[in-house]
């Protein structure tokens, strides 16, 4: 693994009203490496993945993308976006568009690359992530949850970013499709994709994630190797937190 830092994040803050949703969050994450984000609801996680991709803008705080500042208010956030991928809970495909061409348009408008050249990279996305050619010119009306979260895995990937965000990929999928997704992130992963990602799959994070962050009440509140955070936490809130997810897992089988 290289010792290269993509992403590092600073002393971080976000306040909605009276609420502060971060409180100081810092972190860094290197070039190959994979880091997961747990902890109960509502304690900042996909705010945390927003102001990363300024879809949110932190209250202070800093944020580089290598050596790219992207909280500078003069630098073009549109631009730094081309270099970040994000894959949200919820697909977030258009509907009126084939699967290629969703994972096309981002090529098309935001790169300006011709339609030729496009559709090349849009395949060897798509292919990448395991949807058949059969399915290239299907709907997202026509495609199972799990093929409409490989077909917006393929839209970021197309794009060539520097890191993958995701924030609950298998949230919104029963437990067959949620496997066929996270085998797709963990072959990218494997591959060198730098990513950071938001889950509720223990033993997914456990097999895939060079380190865990566990969240609550706005801060990172304990960070380690995935298993001894999982199986032998420091913190009795980490603690109480794995005993109850595991626990609900257990009786979900």
């Amino acid at each position: 693994m290289s010792g290269e830092t993509v992403l590092r994040v600073k002393d971080l803050y976000k306040r909605y009203g009276d609420r502060i949703v971060l409180k100081g969050v810092s972190f860094e994450i290197r070039k190959a490496e994979v880091k997961a984000i747990m902890g109960p609801s509502g304690t900042g996680k996909t705010t945390l993945l927003k102001c990363i991709d300024m879809l949110v803008k932190p209250d202070s705080g800093r944020i580089w993308l290598e050596d790219l500042e992207l909280t500078d208010p003069r630098i073009d956030i549109g631009e730094a976006r081309k270099k970040i991928g994000f894959v949200f809970q919820e697909f977030n495909l258009f509907h009126h568009l084939t699967a290629i061409k969703n994972v096309m348009i981002g090529l098309t408008k935001v790169k300006k690359l011709p339609k030729d050249e496009a559709r090349t990279i849009a395949e060897r996305a798509l292919l990448k992530v395991h949807i058949e050619r059969e399915l290239w010119d299907k709907y997202p009306a026509q495609l199972s949850g799990g093929q409409k979260q490989r077909v917006a895995i393929a839209r970021a990937l197309a794009m060539e970013p520097m890191i993958m965000l995701y924030d609950e990929p298998t949230s919104a999928l029963d437990p067959q499709l949620t496997g066929e997704v996270l085998e797709v992130i963990k072959e990218l992963a494997e591959d060198g994709m730098t990513s950071l990602i938001v889950t509720h799959e223990v033993g997914f994070a456990s097999e895939i994630a060079d380190e865990i962050m566990i969240m609550m009440d706005g801060k990172i509140i304990e960070r380690g190797d995935p298993r001894k955070v999982i199986h032998n936490p420091r913190r009795e809130e980490t603690r109480r937190f794995f005993s109850k997810i595991l626990k609900i897992g257990d009786e979900s089988r």
